[in-house]
């Protein structure tokens, strides 16, 4: 490993002795895995070598990227945190992060256009299933869109959040803190029995009843997520319309939204705290319906207790 990798595993373990949540560790992790490479291609090896340019580039690349605003201004926060921190130890003499902005491109990302009814069933249709990494892949997709889920709940569902006999799941401690229930219907209620039934040929050791196994027994991780949507969007080729896990949380709520479902219920469903989030959905709904929803609804805030 590189000097600078080494100093980035360093400076995660620091911050994982901060206490912070294990989600927002698994999210500087993959921050730093995007960065690293990038700035190892600049002929960055030691924190020292990397300049501001080398930054400027970092966050370019995000943003040719399509990551989303939200994701850049975290990015850029992360390296500012990482280079501070490497100030502050006097691995560097120079902050290179001391003229890097905070990414202002505008009002807050629009949700992207969401996937038809039947994309999202094509694309369901064709996925393989012939081993038990692919059922559980197929499971992970139909949850994202079917429940709704930000990537982060889905991979820290355990078996006891899903309830066949209630045919529900069970999101706990998400966001904002709180749990929520949401209801497992049709295609995904299908794809997580098929994926239970043969869960336990992928453990190495005892099961911790993580729902979500990778090949070798552990709990599957960010990182693993995003090498499945690379295949994906691999196998899908060039012409196709890109993924990423966000846009079935996306579809699925304006696919609701179309079909009539009051706007409060698909807060609940999204666990948005603020109604505003949630409102933000009706601008990618055309027509009508868009319009009512519009005059219907009160300019007010859900209580965030």
């Amino acid at each position: 490993m590189s000097t600078l990798t080494t100093t980035a595993a360093t400076f995660l373990e620091h911050c994982q002795g901060r206490g912070l949540a294990p989600a927002t560790m698994e999210n500087y992790r993959w921050l730093l895995d995007l960065a690293l490479p990038l700035l190892a291609s600049r002929g960055c090896q030691e924190p020292a070598d990397v300049s501001p340019a080398d930054l400027e580039a970092v966050m370019a690349q995000a943003l040719s990227d399509r990551r989303a605003k939200k994701t850049r201004v975290q990015f850029a926060v992360l390296l500012k945190q990482f280079f501070q921190w490497l100030h502050d130890q006097g691995r560097v003499i120079v902050d290179p992060t001391l003229t890097l902005p905070l990414p202002d491109d505008g009002e807050a990302d629009l949700p992207d256009p969401p996937l038809s009814e039947a994309e999202v069933r094509a694309l369901f249709d064709a996925l393989p299933r012939r081993s038990v990494i692919d059922l559980r892949n197929a499971c992970l997709l139909e949850l994202l869109y079917g429940c709704a889920l930000r990537i982060s709940e889905a991979i820290r569902l355990d078996l006891a959040d899903v309830d066949l006999a209630r045919r529900v799941v069970v999101v706990r401690a998400s966001k904002h803190d709180q749990d929520r229930v949401v209801p497992l219907m049709g295609t995904a209620e299908a794809a997580t029995q098929d994926y239970l039934a043969i869960r336990r040929t992928l453990l190495k050791g005892p099961d911790t009843g993580a729902l979500f196994l990778s090949q070798y027994g552990k709990r599957l991780v960010l990182a693993s997520v995003y090498g499945l949507f690379q295949d994906l969007n691999a196998r899908r080729g060039p012409g196709m319309r890109h993924l990423h896990p966000h846009l079935f949380r996306h579809s699925i709520a304006v696919h609701l939204l179309r079909g009539g479902a009051d706007v409060r219920h698909i807060q609940h469903f999204l666990g948005h705290a603020s109604l505003d989030t949630t409102k933000v959905y009706l601008r990618l709904v055309p027509g009508r319906l868009k319009e009512d929803y519009e005059r219907a609804m009160p300019d007010i805030e859900v209580d965030k207790r």
